[in-house]
């Protein structure tokens, strides 16, 4: 769990911060939950002010403000923003025969948006072990989610323009994928420290791994009738 006063990490069975000496007191799992929920959502929120105006060189800057177990954290939380931005694109726009109807629906869907950001960290971190970059999970977690951002908020304005906008979220998409290869760019370079020559190699390599495990994923769930399952009388 995480500190109230300062959000440094403690040990679960710690009655205070090592850090500060702020008393921790003792609390059951439910409340430790909340308390890491409540912190990763206070340094995701501290992080992103960091680099919101300044992607390039305030990642590196929220990175390294973090450390790499809340970096994590904040990671997967920015991968959760995405998700939850494409889910609520998804059920705004497409046909409502299209969409896999009921609870199993929606689970199905959430799904379907959470690979993008999945597929990403994996292309990260296979290009930072084959371009020997340093650090761990916690660079391709936090750099995936951060870089995927202008995406979500893309989808998430286009629920408010429509479809019939197409021309205007169409110059915002594009807008949003030179910010995701910019950020993938500054991640490669000053979070996990590769060469300027390397990550120019590495970062289109990255998006075009993540496209195509997307694809493959999608495919899969096409197939085997498991997403949009109407799709099947149109092939």
């Amino acid at each position: 769990m995480f500190c109230k006063q300062c959000g440094a990490q403690v040990e679960d069975t710690a009655t205070s911060c090592a850090k500060c000496g702020t008393s921790i007191g003792t609390s059951n799992p439910t409340g430790a939950v909340a308390d890491k929920v409540k912190a990763a959502s206070k340094d995701s929120f501290e992080a992103f002010r960091k680099f919101a105006t300044d992607p390039v060189g305030g990642l590196s800057v929220a990175y390294e403000s973090l450390g790499a177990a809340r970096a994590f954290s904040v990671g997967i939380s920015f991968g959760i923003v995405f998700s939850l931005c494409a889910l609520l694109a998804a059920y705004r726009l497409l046909p409502e025969f299209v969409r896999p109807p009921g609870v199993g629906g929606f689970f199905k869907l959430l799904v379907w948006a959470c690979v993008p950001y999945v597929s990403l960290a994996g292309a990260c971190a296979l290009a930072r072990l084959v371009f020997r970059g340093t650090g761990g999970l916690s660079n391709d977690t936090f750099v995936s989610g951060a870089s995927l951002l202008p995406f979500g908020f893309v989808m998430l304005l286009s629920t408010l323009l429509g479809a019939g906008n197409f021309g205007v979220i169409s110059v915002l998409v594009v807008f949003a994928l030179c910010l995701t290869i910019l950020m993938l760019f500054a991640g490669c370079t000053r979070i996990s420290k590769m060469s300027e020559r390397s990550a120019t190699i590495a970062v289109p390599l990255m998006v075009i791994l993540s496209y195509w495990i997307s694809k493959i994923i999608y495919n899969a769930m096409v197939n085997s009738n498991t997403m949009f399952p109407m799709s099947q009388s149109f092939q």
